[in-house]
C-alpha cells in the first residue's frame, strides 16, 4: 500500500494538518485535500474528477490513482482541476469580480482608488483563500485569515473584511453563492480629527508660497474637499449668483465627473471666495480649470497640495483637517445641523449633527465671517 502512495499526502482542508483518520483529530473537519509535488510544482487537489469534495477515503483512493498515473506518465493535473473547479477558486472568482469593477471604474461608476485597494487586498492579504472554492469558504477560513493579519490597524482589517463582504454579495446576487458568516471586527480606538481656528487656518496658508495661496484660501472658504477644489472648472462658477457648482472630483490622479456623494450641488460663495473666483474666472470660459498651477501650467492635483502642506503646513495635522474639517467646525458654531448639511453637502444629517452647536442664520451669512462677527457683537450688546 505504501508503494501506491509514494508521492503526496492527505491533509485537513480546514486546519492543514496531515490526516490519517476519517475525521480530523485537531478540528473535527471531514473534508480533505491532497498535497503533491509534480514537475517542481506543489499542487493541491480538493475534489475528485467529478468535482466532489474529498473525504478521507476518497482522498486515499484519489492519491493512489494519481500515483499510478504518475508512474504510467499519464498524470494531467487538469483532469483533477476541471474548468468548473478552477473557475470557482477564490483567486479566479475574485479576478472576475475585479474585471467587472474595472469596467465600472472606466465608465465612471466606481472609484479607481477603491479598485486599487481591492486589488491590493488580493495581492497582499487574501493568499490563504486563493485555492479554496468560494462555495466552501466558511467562518473558520475567514477567522484564520483575520488572525494572520498582524501589525495592521483595526480599521484596515475591517476594510479587508468589508471588501470580502462586498465580493460575496456580488457572488450571491449573480451566482447565488451562499453568504458565509464573517468574523466580527470591532473598532475599539477611533481616529480623532483635530480642528484649528479660522485664524490658525489663515496663518498656516500664509506660510505657503504666494502663488499657491489663492486655491488654499478658496478651499478654506468653501469647505470643499481638496480634490473637489482642484477639479473646479471655470464653467462651474456663477459670478452673478455668487455660487459654485460642485460636480466633479479627483480619484487619485483621475478626474471623474462626480463627487464623493455622486450629486451635483450649488454652494454659496463668501465674499472672500467670490473675490478669488472673480480673479480667476473673469474673461475665461468653459472646461478650463479655475486654478492653474504656475509650477506646471496645468490644473492642480490633490497630491501636489498635500505635498505643499507637508512642506509648509502644520506638522501632525492632515490637510483635510486643516481645511474642510476646520471650516465646517467653524461654521457649526453659528449654524443648525440642516444648514451645515447643505453647506458641507453631507449625505447624512448625523454627520452634520456631530459638528453643530446650534444657531439659525442665513447660509450666506454663515460663510461671510464679517456677518458672523457682527451677529456675535449684536448679541453682546443686548
Amino acid at each position: 500500500m505504501a508503494e501506491l502512495i509514494a508521492r503526496g499526502s492527505i491533509s485537513c482542508q480546514r486546519c492543514g494538518i496531515t490526516r490519517r483518520e476519517r475525521v480530523c483529530p485537531k478540528c473535527g473537519y471531514d473534508a480533505c485535500l491532497i498535497r503533491i509535488s509534480f514537475k517542481s510544482k506543489r499542487l493541491r487537489i480538493y475534489h475528485d474528477k467529478n468535482g466532489i469534495a474529498l473525504s478521507f477515503s476518497m482522498a486515499f483512493q484519489a492519491l493512489t490513482q494519481i500515483n499510478k498515473e504518475i508512474k504510467d506518465r499519464t498524470f494531467n493535473i487538469n483532469d483533477w482541476l476541471q474548468p468548473a473547479i478552477l473557475e470557482n477558486k477564490f483567486k479566479n472568482k475574485y479576478a472576475v469580480w475585479i474585471r467587472q469593477k474595472t469596467i465600472e471604474a472606466e465608465a465612471g461608476r466606481f472609484s479607481h482608488e477603491t479598485l486599487k485597494l481591492y486589488q491590493s487586498y488580493k495581492k497582499n492579504h487574501y493568499g490563504p483563500l486563493y485555492e479554496i472554492d468560494v462555495r466552501d469558504i466558511e467562518l473558520s477560513h475567514l477567522q484564520e485569515l483575520v488572525n494572520g493579519l498582524t501589525g495592521l490597524s483595526e480599521k484596515y482589517i475591517k476594510n479587508i473584511v468589508d471588501c470580502l463582504k462586498t465580493f460575496y454579495k456580488w457572488l450571491n446576487k449573480w451566482e447565488r453563492v451562499r453568504l458565509p458568516i464573517f468574523p466580527d471586527i470591532e473598532i475599539t480606538t477611533g481616529e480623532t480629527q483635530r480642528a484649528i481656528s479660522y485664524e490658525e487656518q489663515i496663518e498656516a496658508i500664509e506660510h505657503f508660497p504666494a502663488e499657491h495661496q489663492d486655491i488654499m484660501l478658496f478651499i478654506r472658504e468653501t469647505g470643499l474637499r481638496v480634490s473637489e477644489g482642484c477639479a473646479l472648472q471655470v464653467r462651474d462658477i456663477d459670478l452673478s449668483g455668487a455660487r459654485a457648482l460642485i460636480q466633479r472630483t479627483y480619484s487619485g490622479y483621475r478626474l471623474v465627473e462626480r463627487t464623493k456623494g455622486k450629486h451635483k450641488k450649488w454652494i454659496p460663495l463668501s465674499k472672500r471666495a467670490m473675490g478669488i473666483a472673480q480673479k480667476y474666472a473673469t474673461g475665461r470660459f468653459g472646461a478650463e480649470f479655475l486654478f492653474i498651477n504656475p509650477s506646471t501650467g496645468r490644473g492642480y492635483k490633490p497630491a501636489y497640495l498635500r505635498d505643499l502642506w507637508a512642506a509648509y503646513g502644520i506638522k501632525g495635522l492632515k490637510l483635510y483637517e486643516a481645511t474642510r474639517h476646520s471650516t465646517i467646525t467653524d461654521w457649526s458654531k453659528n449654524a443648525s445641523a440642516f444648514q451645515v448639511k447643505d453647506l458641507a453637502r453631507h449625505g447624512d444629517i448625523r454627520t452634520s449633527q456631530k459638528y453643530v452647536h446650534n444657531a439659525m442664520t442665513d447660509l450666506r451669512e454663515i460663510v461671510d465671517r464679517d456677518n458672523v462677527v457682527q451677529l456675535q457683537s449684536n448679541i453682546k450688546l443686548k
